[in-house]
C-alpha cells in the first residue's frame, strides 16, 4: 500500500511491478491481508469502515462488504478459514466471516486497535494492543477479557505475534523495543521472557569504553550498546520506575531523570564503586552510575552556588568528580563518599558557564573552557590558576588526549584549534566548517581529529601536516561521534535517528594513499551504513580483488631505498619471532597423553615394518632375490643421510662466491620449524667448516644491511644451539668472526641510536619554540 491510495504489486523472481491498483476518492485504504486459501485475492480495509476483495491477476475488484461501524485500523487471518480479525478505530475488534459476509463476535478494548494476533498451540486465546502501550488478552472460549498487560510499551503498539505453536507473545512498540512473553500452562497472565531495546528519541552523546559504546539520548535513559554481541547490551536502571509508574497511573518515562546532556565514565575504580556521573538539562544535580551493576549509584551531587551543571569528569584515578557549572564554578568531590573536596573559582576563575573539563594523565592539572573566550590550567592541589590561554571565540567544547597532551577545542567562529598544553600554545588552527561544530574527536594514535558539523559534513584533519585529507557528507546530521579504541571504527549518531551507526577505517585493512584536500573539492554524499551493508555477495567479492590487486602492486616496492639504512625484509613477524620461542610454541603444543600403540595382530598375521601397521598378505615363500633387493634399499637408504642438504649446499656455495643472496632469499622461504632443524643439522667437523660459512652469511647480511632481524632471529638461534661448541672450539677463523659481528652490531646500533636521539631532540626543540 502506498501514500498515493495504490496497491502496487511485485514479482520477487524478476523484481518487476506485476500489478497496480488505484483506489477511489471514496474509499482510502489503510490496511491490507491475503486471507488463507484466496488464490490472487487481497482484502484491503479502508477509513470508510468498508473492505474490498480484489483479484490481483485479473486486476477486478470481486466483492465489497458493508459498513463495519468506525474506520479500519488493522486486519489478520485467524487460524480459522474465512475467519479474519477487523481492528476498528473506536477500539472494536470484529471477528469476521468473509465468505459468509457476517459478523460472528467482537470485543471492545479502550483506545483505537493497532494490532491483533490469535495463539496457536490448542489455546484459544485473542490479543490487542493500542495507542498506550497495552496489550489485552482475550479468552475467545469463554468469550471475555483474560488480563490487560499495562504499560508492555512505553509507546502504542505497533505488532503483535503469537509464535507458531508455542506459548510466547512477541511484542514491539514505538519505544524501539521487541520483547517476549511466556504463557504458563492454564494460566492466562505471561512473564517476560527476552526483550531488546534501544534508544526511542535520538542519542545526545555517545562515547567508546572498551569494546561497548556508552549512549545518552533524548529518551532520558543512559544505555550500553556492546559492538561484538547484542545480547550485552543494556539500559542503566533508574530504580523501580515501571512499578510507580503503574501505580501513579502515569508512563515510566515521566518518571525517569532529565535528559543527560554530558557524562564521563573511568574503569579505574569500576570494582570498588560508581564509575560514570551524569549531568541533566537544566539540573543542578550530577548522578553518578556504576557500570557494574547496570543501575543508578548512590550519590547525588549537587553544586555549591546551586547553578544548572554544564559538563563533568572524573579523574584519572577515580577517585574525583569534576563539576563545571553554569556561574564558570567548577566543584570536586569524592566519588566513593560524594564528599564535596573543594571549588576552584576566584577571581581568576572563569566568568561564564563551564563548557568542557578534563584532568591530566596524572591528577595534577585540572583543564577547563568558558564560553568567556578562556581555557584555564588549575593546580589540582591549591585550586589556583596557574595559567590562562586567551582565545578570539568562545569554546564549544574540548577534547584531551592523554597520551601527547594535546587539547583539541572547538569554537564559535566554527574552528577547531589544538593547543600543546607543555608549551601552552596553539600548535594547529583547522578551518572549513561552514557552520556549528556538533562533535569531534581524537583517533587513538592523536594523528587524526574527525569532526562534524551542521553543514552536514564529517572531516578528517591530520595533524602532522595541518591539512585536511577526508570529507564526505550524509543526508542527516551527525551530532556525536566516537573513535573505537583500536581505530578500526567510528560511530557517529545523527538527527532523527535513533540508532547508532558503524563506519569501518579503511587505512586499517588496506594501503590508501592520503592527500590534501581543499574546500574546492566536492564532498561525496554516502548513504548511512545499515544492518545488511550496502552492497550484494558479488559486489563484496569484486571489492575484494580490487583490494588484493593494490596489496599486490604496492608490494613491487624498492628493496633498499639507500644503502645507509637499516631495512627490514617485509616478511611475516612470525617468520622470526616464531623461531625465536620455537621451545615454547613445542612444549605448548605436545600432547597431553602419550600416543597409544596400534593394537597387535594375531600371531598368524605376520606385520610389515613402519610406523603404520600394516599386514603381510604376501605367501611365506619369498624369493631370495627379492630379500636380497629390500637389502640393498635399505642400504641405499642409510647412504643417503650422508648428503648435503640445499641448505648447507647454499652456504658452500655462498663461500666461494662471497656473495650469499642465493642463500638468504632461499632461507627467507623456509618455515620456522625447518630452519632449526637445518640449524640443528649441521655437519660438524674438526675445523667447524659449515659454522664458518653461516657466520659469513650472517657478517654479509649485517653489512649490506638488509634482512636486518632475520639475521637477528637467526644469530640468535644459532648461538642457543652451537654456542657451547664455538666456546670450547680452538679455531681462530670462528673467533674472529664472532668478534667482526659483534662489532658490526656496537656500530649499527651506535649510528642508529644517535639519529634516533637526534630526531627526538630536534622534535622537543620545536615544540619548545
Amino acid at each position: 500500500l502506498c501514500d498515493d491510495n495504490t496497491l502496487k504489486v511485485w514479482d520477487t523472481t524478476t523484481n518487476d511491478l506485476y500489478t497496480e491498483i488505484e483506489f477511489g476518492n471514496e474509499f482510502t485504504a489503510t490496511a491490507m491481508l491475503h486471507p488463507s486459501t484466496y488464490l490472487n485475492k487481497i482484502l484491503v480495509s479502508s477509513t470508510q469502515g468498508t473492505m474490498q476483495i480484489w483479484n490481483i491477476r485479473s486486476n477486478k475488484m470481486v466483492y465489497q462488504f458493508r459498513y463495519m461501524g468506525s474506520a479500519i485500523t488493522c486486519l489478520v487471518q485467524s487460524p480459522v478459514v474465512d475467519v479474519v480479525a477487523v481492528g476498528l478505530l473506536d477500539g472494536t475488534v470484529i471477528l469476521y466471516n468473509i465468505r459468509a459476509d457476517e459478523k460472528i463476535d467482537s470485543v471492545r478494548q479502550d483506545d483505537r486497535v493497532t494490532a491483533i494476533t490469535f495463539r496457536t498451540d490448542g489455546e484459544h486465546m485473542m490479543a490487542t494492543g493500542n495507542m498506550h502501550g497495552d496489550v489485552a488478552l482475550w479468552d475467545l472460549s469463554e468469550r471475555r477479557l483474560a488480563h490487560i498487560m499495562k504499560n508492555a510499551h512505553d509507546g502504542y503498539i505497533t505488532s503483535l505475534t503469537f509464535l507458531n505453536n508455542q506459548p510466547i507473545l512477541t511484542t514491539g512498540g514505538t519505544d524501539n523495543a521487541v520483547k517476549q512473553w511466556i504463557f504458563e500452562k492454564h494460566n492466562s497472565v505471561p512473564f517476560p521472557f527476552k526483550a531488546r531495546s534501544g534508544h526511542h528519541a535520538p542519542p545526545s552523546k555517545i562515547r567508546y569504553f572498551g569494546r561497548a559504546i556508552l549512549s545518552a539520548g533524548r529518551d532520558h535513559s543512559l544505555r550500553c550498546f556492546s559492538t561484538i554481541l547484542d545480547t550485552q547490551n543494556f539500559e542503566f536502571s533508574q530504580g523501580h520506575l515501571t512499578k510507580k509508574a503503574k501505580e501513579r497511573g502515569v508512563r515510566t518515562e515521566d518518571l525517569k531523570l532529565p535528559q543527560i546532556v554530558d557524562f564521563d565514565i573511568n574503569m579505574a575504580k569500576v570494582k570498588q564503586w560508581d564509575n560514570v556521573i551524569t549531568c541533566h538539562a537544566n539540573d543542578n544535580a550530577a548522578r553518578t552510575w556504576t557500570s557494574k551493576n547496570k543501575r543508578l549509584g548512590s550519590h547525588v551531587l549537587i553544586s555549591t552556588d546551586k547553578s544548572a551543571v554544564k559538563s563533568t569528569c572524573i579523574s584519572t584515578c577515580g577517585n574525583f568528580g569534576y563539576l563545571g557549572c553554569a556561574s564558570g564554578r567548577i566543584d570536586m568531590y569524592n566519588v566513593q563518599s560524594g564528599i564535596h573536596r573543594k571549588t576552584f573559582d576566584g577571581p581568576d576563575g572563569h566568568k561564564k558557564a563551564i563548557t568542557g573539563l578534563t584532568t591530566d594523565n596524572i591528577n595534577r592539572y585540572l583543564i577547563t573552557a568558558s564560553v568567556d573566550k578562556t581555557i584555564k590550567i588549575w593546580d589540582i592541589k591549591t585550586a589556583k590558576v596557574i595559567h590562562t590561554i586567551d582565545l578570539e571565540s568562545p569554546v564549544v567544547a574540548i577534547r584531551y588526549h592523554m597520551d601527547n597532551d594535546l587539547l583539541a577545542v572547538a569554537c564559535d567562529d566554527l574552528g577547531i584549534r589544538v593547543v600543546d598544553l607543555e608549551t601552552h600554545k596553539v600548535i594547529r588552527e583547522f578551518w572549513g566548517h561552514r557552520n556549528r561544530i556538533t562533535d569531534f574527536v581524537f583517533s587513538p594514535d592523536s594523528r587524526w581529529i574527525v569532526s562534524a558539523s551542521l553543514d552536514g559534513t564529517v572531516r578528517t584533519w591530520d595533524l602532522p601536516t595541518g591539512s585536511m585529507i577526508d570529507i564526505f557528507r550524509v543526508e542527516d546530521i551527525v551530532t556525536c561521534l566516537a573513535f573505537s579504541p583500536e581505530g578500526d571504527f567510528l560511530a557517529t549518531a545523527h538527527v532523527d535517528n535513533n540508532g547508532i551507526f558503524l563506519w569501518a577505517n579503511r587505512t586499517q585493512y588496506s594501503n590508501i594513499s592520503l592527500r590534501h584536500i581543499t574546500d574546492d573539492d566536492e564532498a561525496q554524499l554516502l548513504d548511512l551504513p545499515s544492518m545488511q551493508g550496502d552492497q550484494n555477495e558479488s559486489d563484496v567479492e569484486e571489492d575484494d580483488e580490487e583490494v588484493d590487486i593494490k596489496r599486490e602492486e604496492s608490494l613491487d616496492t624498492v628493496e633498499q631505498l639507500a644503502e645507509q639504512m637499516i631495512t627490514m625484509s617485509m616478511e611475516p613477524r612470525a617468520k622470526w619471532q616464531n623461531l625465536l620461542h620455537l621451545d615454547t610454541i613445542k612444549l605448548r603444543n605436545k600432547p597431553k597423553e602419550a600416543p597409544k600403540l596400534p593394537e597387535k595382530a594375531p600371531f598368524f598375521l605376520p606385520t610389515l615394518p613402519g610406523a603404520k601397521a600394516q599386514f603381510n598378505l604376501e605367501p611365506m615363500d619369498v624369493d631370495k632375490d627379492k630379500q636380497d633387493e629390500q637389502t640393498k634399499t635399505k642400504q641405499l637408504s642409510l647412504n643417503q643421510l650422508n648428503t648435503e642438504t640445499e641448505y648447507s649446499k647454499l652456504l658452500r656455495s655462498g663461500h666461494e662466491s662471497s656473495n650469499y643472496d642465493a642463500f638468504v632469499n632461499y632461507a627467507k622461504t623456509l618455515s620456522p620449524a625447518a630452519i632449526d632443524v637445518e640449524l640443528r643439522s649441521f655437519t660438524i667437523d674438526s675445523e667447524l667448516t659449515v659454522l664458518n660459512y653461516f657466520l659469513e652469511a650472517i657478517v654479509y647480511m649485517l653489512k649490506s644491511r638488509k634482512n636486518f632481524e632475520l639475521a637477528q632471529a637467526w644469530l640468535s638461534v644459532f648461538l642457543a644451539i652451537h654456542g657451547d661448541l664455538i666456546i670450547t672450539s680452538t679455531s681462530i677463523d670462528i673467533h674472529e668472526k664472532i668478534k667482526t659481528i659483534l662489532s658490526i652490531q656496537n656500530t649499527e646500533f651506535g649510528r642508529l641510536s644517535e639519529q634516533i636521539h637526534y630526531s627526538l631532540c630536534l622534535i622537543d626543540f620545536a615544540r619548545r619554540t
